[in-house]
C-alpha cells in the first residue's frame, strides 16, 4: 500500500507539472465518451475488451492547435490507431515486430499512417506501455514516441508532396480542422491512460525542423502501391440483401410526372422540369398546378417535399453551364410560388432536398457531361442555409450512378437515408456515418420505378410515392419489412 501511494503521488506530481492541459479520461469512467459497449475501464485504464467500434470523445472538438498526451500498449500483432482530425488523420499504433504493417515504416508505430514515417522505431514490445505525444500547430505536425520526437514535418513545404498526395488517397485532407477525437478498435485489443490534451496559443511558436522519415523498402513499396490502385479503382460490391421488400398499391395517371413527386396529408405534387401538378390522393384528380411563365427562372425541377405547410422542389439549370442550384418554394394550398433560395456556391446541380433534426440535407450531382458522377455529395445545411459540411456516397453507391446521379433522396422509415439513382430500378437504403463523411451503405430494394425523384407519406408509414417517367404514372407503393 505504501509503494501503490508513493506512486500515486509521484503520478500527480507529474501531471501537475503541466499547466493547461485539460484531462480527458478521470481514470474510473468513460463520460464524456461514446462507444458501442466493447470499451470499459479496467484498473484505471482505457481497455478495449470485444469487437465493436471505436471509441470517440464528445465533450469537445478537438482545438486547431494543440497538443495531445497520452500512453498506450497494445496486444501481439495489434493495430490500432488515434485519429485525432477530421480524415484519416490517425497517430498509428502498432506491434511492429508481430504486426504485417510494421514491413511498412508509413503503417509503423508512431506514424502519420499511410503517409509520413517515423526517423526511428523505438516502439516497446506489445503489452508494454508505449507514451505518445502529438503537436500540431498551422501547417507543422509532429509526433513523439517515447521521449523521441519521431514524425516532424510542415506540410506546406513542396519537399513532402509525395507523402501528402500518398494520404489523399484515403481521403484525408491535411488542412482540415475539427472533428472528435477518438480511438481505433481495429480487431485486437489495446489500452489507453493518461489522456490529455492542450490548446497551443497563438503567440507560442513552433517551428519545424522537418525530419526524415525512415525509407520504405522495395517490397512495402509494391505493396503500398497494390493498396493505392485498390483505393483508386474500388471493386463495386454487391448490394447486400435487404430487410425491407416494395410492394406496389396502385398508379394515378399524372402529365407532369418527369422528374419527380412531393407528397402530403391529402394531394400528391407531379413534378416535370418547369410545372407542377396537384392531384387528391384517393382519387387522382388534378385539382390545381403551378407553370412557368415563358421567360421564367426555373429551368430543371426535380424533387420535392411538403414540410411545414410548404412545398421544397429542388432545383438547377442542368445541362446548362456554369451550373446553378436553388431551393425553390411553393405554398401548396394556393400553388403560388413563394421564394428562392440560392445555393449555387455549393457547385453542383441540385437533385433533391430533405430536413431531419433542424438540418437541410441537399444532394448536389454531378454528370459525365457536367462532371465526374463519382464527386456527387450531400451538403448539410443549418436552419438559414449556412453550409455546415458534406457527406460523401460510398464508392459502391456512386458506382450505380453510371453516367447520371443520385436523383432522389429522403429519410424514412427507421431513420434511413433512402435514395435513387437515374434509371435503375433500386432503392438504396443508407444511414448517416457515426464518424468520417462517407455514408454507410446498408442494401438495396428492387421497386417498380425507374430511378427518379419520390417521396414519403409520413402520415402513413412505409408508403412510398414515386413515378414512371414513360407512362407519366405516380407509383403508390409501400416499403415493409420482408
Amino acid at each position: 500500500m505504501k509503494h501503490f501511494l508513493l506512486l500515486l503521488a509521484f503520478t500527480s506530481s507529474v501531471l501537475a507539472l503541466e499547466p493547461g492541459f485539460e484531462s480527458l479520461f478521470d481514470g474510473k469512467t468513460l463520460d464524456g465518451w461514446k462507444h458501442d459497449g466493447n470499451w470499459t475501464v479496467v484498473n484505471g485504464e482505457i481497455a478495449r475488451v470485444k469487437k465493436g467500434g471505436s471509441l470517440t470523445y464528445e465533450k469537445a472538438k478537438v482545438p486547431d492547435d494543440f497538443e495531445l498526451r497520452f500512453e498506450w500498449k497494445v496486444a501481439k500483432g495489434c493495430n490500432s490507431g488515434v485519429y485525432y482530425r477530421p480524415g484519416q488523420y490517425e497517430y498509428q499504433l502498432l506491434d511492429n515486430a508481430n504486426s504485417p504493417y510494421g514491413e511498412n515504416p508509413r503503417q509503423s508505430a508512431g506514424s502519420l499512417f499511410f503517409c509520413m514515417a517515423p526517423t526511428k522505431d523505438v516502439v516497446r514490445p506489445f503489452e508494454q506501455w508505449n507514451e505518445a505525444r502529438v503537436i500540431c500547430k498551422g501547417s507543422v505536425i509532429q509526433h513523439w514516441l517515447n521521449g523521441e520526437k519521431v514524425v516532424d514535418f510542415d506540410y506546406a513545404d513542396p519537399r513532402w508532396k509525395d507523402a501528402i498526395k500518398l494520404v489523399s488517397y484515403r481521403g484525408t485532407d491535411l488542412a482540415k480542422r475539427g472533428g472528435n477525437l477518438w480511438l481505433q478498435d481495429h480487431g485486437a485489443d489495446v489500452w489507453f491512460k493518461n489522456l490529455r490534451w492542450r490548446t497551443i496559443p497563438a503567440d507560442e511558436p513552433l517551428v519545424s525542423e522537418n525530419l526524415t522519415p525512415m525509407p520504405v523498402s522495395e517490397a512495402a513499396l509494391k505493396k503500398e502501391e497494390a493498396r493505392i490502385q485498390e483505393l483508386l479503382n474500388p471493386k463495386p460490391k454487391p448490394a447486400k440483401k435487404s430487410a425491407l421488400r416494395h410492394q406496389e398499391m396502385k398508379r394515378f395517371k399524372a402529365e407532369e410526372a418527369h422528374q419527380g413527386v412531393a407528397v402530403d396529408d391529402t394531394y400528391f405534387y407531379a413534378i416535370t422540369n418547369a410545372a407542377i401538378g396537384k392531384y387528391r390522393k384517393d382519387s387522382g384528380e388534378r385539382v390545381g398546378g403551378w407553370k412557368e411563365a415563358k421567360e421564367g427562372h426555373i429551368k430543371h425541377l426535380n424533387a420535392g417535399v411538403v414540410l411545414d405547410g410548404k412545398l421544397y422542389c429542388a432545383h438547377s439549370n442542368y445541362p446548362e453551364m456554369p451550373m446553378t442550384s436553388s431551393v425553390e418554394i411553393w405554398d401548396p394550398q394556393t400553388m403560388l410560388h413563394l421564394e428562392s433560395i440560392d445555393l449555387t456556391d455549393a457547385d453542383g446541380s441540385l437533385t433533391w432536398v430533405d430536413r431531419r433534426d433542424g438540418l437541410w440535407y441537399a444532394c448536389f450531382a454531378q454528370y459525365a457531361k457536367t462532371g465526374d458522377p463519382a464527386k456527387t455529395r450531400i451538403v448539410m445545411f443549418d436552419a438559414q442555409w449556412k453550409n455546415l459540411g458534406e457527406l460523401k456516397f460510398p464508392s459502391e453507391v456512386a458506382a450505380k450512378f453510371g453516367k447520371n446521379s443520385s436523383s432522389g433522396g429522403s429519410f424514412g422509415p427507421a431513420g434511413h437515408l433512402f435514395i435513387t439513382g437515374h434509371d435503375a430500378q433500386e432503392l438504396y437504403v443508407l444511414d448517416l456515418p457515426a464518424k468520417g463523411d462517407v455514408l454507410l451503405w446498408q442494401s438495396a430494394i428492387p421497386i417498380s420505378a425507374h430511378g427518379q425523384a419520390f417521396a414519403w407519406d409520413r402520415g402513413k408509414d412505409g408508403v412510398l410515392y414515386s413515378i414512371d417517367r414513360k407512362t407519366s404514372e405516380v407509383i403508390v407503393s409501400r416499403i415493409s419489412k420482408s
